[in-house]
């Protein structure tokens, strides 16, 4: 009789020894799958500003206007980049399972439990999949030499409407801001580089935007309206450029540090 309890209680002992370990052994692979990927993307992003030195930090033209060479590299970029959209909706599917038994009257225990079972999956995809997206962000910068003041100089023109729009998908790592402290004071620093090389006539719209952009930590460069040339050369590229915008990564892109944006999304 002893040692069939002794074989009890060391079974039991076993079946709870398994059931602790499933969720550490998952833990431990979402933790590798996100941290390999961080440190590949802070290694591109250091090579990156290595390799730039000076011209890491970026200068816009006298009239702000984005070459066209440059604006097809960004095209190039952005072809690349697009890729991370799809990868991100199962993470979507997840949150967008809550919001909808949020909305329903009533459900019953089975749409609870796979709405858990969803949020789950997303919970645990959410880490690995914003590590992947800046290590194919700084990879793809690298490769294209394009320093990461520029992208965001340019991305925040070249998708200025759509990152102001209700409809953009940003909540999730943004707080609906427009884009975060860090890359508003980015985007503001590019414009007091160009107002150093601006004609005259430029000068005071360029002054009342930086006090506008002082005066608010979030937000967006030209946030009240993209001056008219810059806007005008952009038109033959608008059908190009709509085409690769990411909305569920719309509150990633500019940013430098990958560790803010998984904070953020763990909140």
């Amino acid at each position: 009789m002893a040692k069939s309890k002794f074989t009890v209680t060391r079974g039991c002992l076993i079946l709870v020894a398994i059931v602790l370990a499933i969720p550490l052994l998952i833990l431990s692979g979402v933790g590798v799958q996100t941290w390999l990927p961080l440190r590949e993307a802070g290694e591109s992003l250091a090579e990156l500003d290595q390799s730039l030195g000076v011209g890491a930090a970026y200068e816009p033209s006298s009239s702000g206007v984005i070459p066209v060479e440059r604006l097809e590299l960004f095209l190039e970029l952005r072809e690349t980049m697009v890729s991370a959209c799809g990868d991100y909706d199962v993470v979507q599917e997840g949150f967008d399972s809550v919001t909808m038994l949020e909305t329903e009257e009533t459900g019953d225990l089975t749409d609870v439990g796979a709405v858990f079972s969803d949020l789950g999956s997303a919970a645990l995809a959410i880490t690995p999949y914003l590590a992947r997206f800046f290590e194919l962000r700084n990879d793809a910068l690298l490769e294209a030499s394009m320093g990461l003041e520029e992208y965001c100089y340019i991305y925040a023109i070249a998708y200025h409407d759509l990152l102001l729009a209700d409809s953009t998908r940003r909540e999730i790592f943004s707080a609906g801001d427009p884009l975060s402290p860090d890359a508003s004071l980015r985007l503001q620093e590019c414009l007091a580089r160009q107002l150093e090389t601006a004609p005259p006539a430029s000068v005071g719209q360029l002054d009342v935007e930086l006090e506008a952009m002082a005066a608010d930590s979030t937000r967006l460069i030209w946030q009240g309206g993209i001056p008219a040339a810059i806007r005008e050369n952009l038109i033959p590229y608008r059908v190009r450029l709509d085409a690769l915008f990411c909305p569920a990564t719309a509150g990633l892109e500019m940013e430098r540090d990958p560790e803010r944006a998984i904070w953020l999304a763990l909140e």
